[in-house]
């Protein structure tokens, strides 16, 4: 056990940690009001571990919707996953299948931001560094939402106060200065872009349609930016007579 690794982890979660705590507490608050007992909504929290999922499920629940309905609009929210899943599974491939699924599990937007550049380096001991933030952020997840479902009931427009502001601003804080490569910056704007425009969508599905086309966006800017570098390498090994030509 690298004990180095699992500090860096631990450090490089914790501005998300200290942003997702207002948020977690104020899903246990919620949940309370939506007629959970503390012990359901800890527990739910600690095999769910997917915020924007639990808040619309919660407010589906409030709304008397059916379980199915439920299913198929927190399964859309979270199809997301699917894109951090393609981006890790090159490093995570090597690993036993319950490292992997321990992994996956813990795969959520502060975990990927926090840890994808860790993961490219192929370091050995890369696994622990990622398991440090996914239990890191995990507990403080569990802890924030028990806090909330004990005390946080007892404001009952909690939702309403701004908390929740702190994951976004650290989150932002996060993946920005990630965003460097022609590619990555075409994504970010396009899928920006998008979820302004479609921020009226119910249960959220603006921002699952945003990141699809920011990334398919920055997807053909790769290809063009491949096909660019492929015919500047052509013309560069054209005989000099022929470069004049091209």
């Amino acid at each position: 056990m690298n004990k180095l690794s699992i500090r860096m982890g631990l450090k490089a979660i914790l501005p998300l940690c200290i942003g997702a705590f207002p948020f977690s507490f104020i899903v246990g608050a919620i949940s309370i009001n939506a007629g959970m007992s503390v012990t359901e909504s800890t527990l739910w929290s600690f095999t769910v571990f997917a915020g924007s999922a639990q808040m619309v499920a919660l407010g589906l629940i409030q709304s008397s919707a059916s379980v199915l309905v439920i299913m198929l609009t927190t399964f859309v929210i979270n199809l997301r996953h699917l894109l951090y899943s393609a981006s890790m599974s090159e490093y995570m491939k090597d690993y036993s299948l319950p490292m992997r699924a321990l992994m996956a599990f813990g795969l959520t937007d502060e975990v990927y931001a926090s840890t994808i550049d860790e993961m490219k380096l192929n370091k050995k001991d890369r696994h622990e560094f990622y398991l440090a933030a996914m239990i890191g952020f995990w507990t403080n997840w569990v802890i924030a939402n028990f806090l909330g479902a004990l005390i946080g009931s007892s404001f009952p427009e909690i939702a309403n106060y701004g908390l929740d502001f702190a994951m976004v601003a650290a989150f932002i804080a996060i993946v920005i200065p990630q965003v460097k490569s022609r590619e990555c910056i075409v994504a970010a704007v396009v899928a920006s872009v998008t979820g302004i425009l479609l921020s009226g969508l119910p249960y959220s599905l603006g921002l699952v349609i945003a990141a699809v086309i920011g990334v398919y966006a920055g997807y053909r800017m790769d290809l063009s930016t491949e096909a660019m570098e492929k015919e500047q390498s052509e013309i560069l090994e054209l005989p000099n007579s022929e470069k004049g030509l091209a």
